[in-house]
């Protein structure tokens, strides 16, 4: 797969949809290569420095000088979400640092989620740094906590659902400053569930994984209406502190 997207034959025979991007390259120019953005001043997309165990970094950041500013990327245009959370099974994958994880200074999450919240506030609230009322699913870290990233979830006009409202997505990972993650959530349309992954491993406990349930994934909070793109943001909520998320790679398909 290369990072615009492609069909293709699955292993198995099946056809799928998707795409790997490894940002060896990148356009910094929103509507010109794969990912648009949205960048309040001083914020910015681009290449980081390539290290010797760190190439093709692309770096998301927000500068710490203004209160709700914002760094938001999103695969495809301002009106492409292909994929679609329903008959067919799709996985998602990403790798990803943060640079801090001072508490009551920025929201942050990445996921997948619907095509117009790549506009002003369309990802986060001001000020509370919620999801917006738009349909996603994915990861979020909350303002409030520290090094917490929750599973969340929601649907258009429903209840936001994380770690607060389901015990078994809460603080799925605790971040560490400058250290990478792999992130990522595979959902299988028969049997119905929705797992939510850390570094390659079933997120939660033996008692308590973080896995959905037909009925939850059938309930109104769930965002299964709705096309959905891979999305990635930064919120900037207490205006004082500068934010980088390093994105390593981000990955996603399913079955056509």
């Amino acid at each position: 797969m290369n990072p615009s997207g492609s069909s293709f034959q699955t292993p198995s025979g099946n056809l799928a949809f998707g795409f790997f991007d490894d940002f060896m390259t990148f356009n910094a120019t929103s509507l010109v290569g794969p990912w648009m953005n949205l960048l309040t001043a001083g914020c910015t997309a681009a290449l980081a420095a390539d290290t010797a165990t760190e190439k093709g970094v692309l770096a998301l950041a927000v500068d710490g000088n203004t209160a709700n500013d914002e760094a938001v990327i999103k695969w495809g245009g301002l009106a492409s979400a292909p994929f679609f959370l329903a008959n067919n099974d799709l996985a998602f994958e990403c790798r990803l640092s943060v640079s801090a994880i001072t508490a009551a200074k920025w929201s942050y999450g990445i996921g997948l989620g619907e095509a117009n919240m790549i506009v002003t506030d369309g990802l986060f609230v001001d000020t509370t740094g919620v999801l917006a009322d738009r349909n996603f699913v994915g990861f979020n870290h909350l303002s409030a906590e520290g090094a917490a990233i929750d599973a969340a979830y929601k649907a258009d006009g429903q209840t936001y659902q994380d770690g607060a409202t389901k015990t078994k997505l809460n603080a799925l990972h605790t971040a560490v400053a400058s250290t990478y993650v792999k992130l990522g959530l595979r959902y299988r349309a028969g049997p119905k569930s929705l797992e939510f992954y850390a570094n390659g491993r079933l997120a939660g406990t033996v008692s308590a994984p973080a896995r959905l349930t037909a009925s939850e994934l059938d309930a109104a909070t769930f965002p299964d209406d709705a096309f959905l793109a891979p999305i990635i943001g930064i919120k900037d909520i207490a205006g004082n502190a500068a934010l980088t998320i390093n994105m390593d790679w981000v990955a996603c398909a399913q079955y056509e």
